[in-house]
This record gives C-alpha cells, structure tokens and sequence, in this order.
C-alpha cells in the first residue's frame, strides 16, 4: 500500500503477478525462459491464473475470473481492454476465466516493467469501466438516465448514477460477515459523515437506501448505505483516474483499516494484561515453605532477609560394647527446632 495523508490507500495493481512477470521477464532477457503455473487471489473474489503453455515456455498468459464481468461488460469494456492492452488481449479467453492477456518473453519491449505493471492492473481496469463509461457520458454532453447496477462483491452492489453534468453519485451497500466488523464499521462509517474541504460529499445510512437507488428492487438488507457525490471537479481529465481507484478501492479500503483497528486494540489489550500480571506478581507475599526432618516432623524455615532464631543442638552419644569388650561410639547429632 501507498500512505496518504495518514491513512494506507491500497495499491491498485496486484503485487504477487507484477513481481512475479518482473522476475520472469529479467530470467527472458538473460535467455532463460521459465514456464510458470500460478494462480493467486485479488480483492473482491477476483481470481487470477498465470501459466505457459506446455508447448511453448517463452509465452506467458495472464487469465482473470470475476463474478461480475458479464455486467460490466455492457458498458464497453471489451473496446477499453483492447485499447489498453492491444495485441497483448486474446480474443478467446482461456476456459472457466473472462479475459486473458498473452505475452512473448522471446520479443519484450525496452521497457519491460512497464508491460509487468500495466498486467498486474488488469483487475483495475476491468472494474473501472462502469466509472469510465459514466464520465464518458457526460463529456459527450449525453444524459446517463439509468442506475447502474454493479454487483462487485457476491451480495455486496455499487450503484452509479448522474444527476445532470456536473454530478455523479456512488452509492455502495455493505455487508459485514464478523459481528465485531459490524460494530466498528459503524464507527468507521459514521466519520466519513465529516464535511472535508475539496473532497467528495460523503453520506452513511444504516437502514435507510439513499434516495438515488430508492427505486431499486432486490435491495436485500444490508448493514449499511454508503452514498459518495462526485462533482465536476473529482471527473476532470487530471483527476479522473485518481478518482476512479479511490471508488473502485473504496470497500477493501474500508475492510482493511476495520481489521488494522481491531489488530492495534487485541496488541493494546495484550500488552495492558501483561503490565497487570506484572503488577500482581510484585505483591505476591512469599510464604515460609514447611520442611521435613528424617523422622518426619515439621518445621518452618524462617524468611528470607530476617534475623534467624537460635537453635539447640542435641548430641546423643550412645555406647555399644561387644562380646570382646570393644567400645564402639557413635555420635549422632540432631538439629531440632525450639518449641
């Protein structure tokens, strides 16, 4: 992730195929091509699968699955993959996945970890284009009278809709799976509510749908209503992208800092039970340990640190005498404790 301000904006492109391209693409140009077959997972369930074919180990293919790619592709996403990507985009997408890049590790460009970069933001572009679509609208001076209805995550929906040419309004529904999420993304929420100069007006509903998607069937129950309004200034040419990967990331960056929260308050519980355990292990009183002499009484050991009693000592010399009149003695001494 990248800091901005003081909060960690998630990066866009996917870290394990960007440097995993950069790694194969180096091996390349040292003329030692390397067949790969990998497959990784992105936010939002998005799948990706990495692999050479069996034939041929200077050609690598990048593959994506989505669930809502069929969706997003009524908005003319297969003309903006193609101008993005070029020769690079297969017409036949490999089976079980929506689209598929290819590259030959035989012919890279000078620049090759730009064409690793521009891969790994595969999964940005796709999930860019209703957003593309939309400003593309207005800049044609053409009315966008429909909702458009993304469904990014499972049961989780962005709705995007305009309200005139100057206007655009995202409304996400969120959906917290852990009951603590619940709790703390209330919280989290509620501070988005907070009016910041020069950023989009953002709104949270708990149970309420905001009036732009009011219309909308199937709605289901969510935990909560998000509703951003994105004016002129947020869709110009110069801010446009930037624009854009703060939507498209809105929800994983949402996730991530409600679990960051809960890591930082378990570290801080942790580390205030441990103090307490210190604190009550300095007043623990030590208590005098009970011995055992050979016959089996008991005695108390004084303290550590305090002055020792006195103690008497009682010899018993005991005098044996044999058939030959020889003495044996014995000397035993016993420490016994005073009464």
């Amino acid at each position: 992730g990248c800091l901005l301000g003081k909060m960690i904006i998630l990066e866009q492109a996917n870290h394990i195929v960007e440097s995993t391209l950069k790694e194969r693409f180096a091996l390349a140009k040292e003329g030692k091509p390397t067949p790969i077959e990998m497959t990784c997972a992105d936010f939002d369930g998005v799948i990706f699968h990495l692999w050479s074919p069996v034939e041929d180990k200077t050609t690598l293919n990048l593959s994506l699955q989505t669930s809502s790619f069929a969706t997003i592709s009524k908005y003319g996403l297969q003309a903006r993959l193609q101008q993005i990507y070029g020769p690079h985009l297969v017409a036949t997408p490999e089976n079980g996945f929506n689209v598929t890049l290819t590259v030959n590790t035989g012919n890279l460009p000078a620049n090759s970890d730009e064409l690793a970069q521009r891969f790994a933001l595969l999964k940005r572009h796709v999930y860019a284009q209703p957003f593309e679509y939309v400003f593309a609208q207005i800049d044609a001076g053409k009315a966008v009278t429909e909702t458009l209805d993304i469904p990014y995550r499972g049961d989780e929906r962005t709705f995007i809709t305009s309200q005139g040419k100057d206007r655009v309004t995202v409304v996400y529904s969120i959906n917290f799976k852990d009951k603590d999420d619940i709790i703390l993304g209330k919280v989290f929420l509620s501070e988005f509510k907070k009016s910041v100069g020069g950023a989009p007006s953002v709104d949270f509903s708990q149970t309420t749908p905001p009036g732009e998607i009011a219309s909308v069937k199937n709605l289901g129950k969510p935990d909560g209503f998000i509703t951003q309004v994105l004016f002129d200034r947020h869709f110009k040419k110069e801010s446009r992208a930037k624009t854009i990967d703060m939507a498209i990331i809105f929800r994983n960056y949402l996730m991530y800092h409600i679990k960051c929260s809960k890591s930082h308050l378990n570290t801080r519980m942790r580390l205030r039970v441990e103090s307490l355990l210190k604190v009550l292990n300095r007043a623990k009183q030590e208590l005098p340990k009970e011995k055992k002499t050979a016959s089996g009484r008991t005695f108390a050991r004084a303290p550590v640190g305090k002055k020792k009693r006195p103690t008497s000592t009682l010899s018993i010399l005991v005098v044996q005498c044999n058939t030959t009149f020889q003495v044996k003695m014995h000397l035993h001494v016993l420490r016994l404790a005073p009464p």
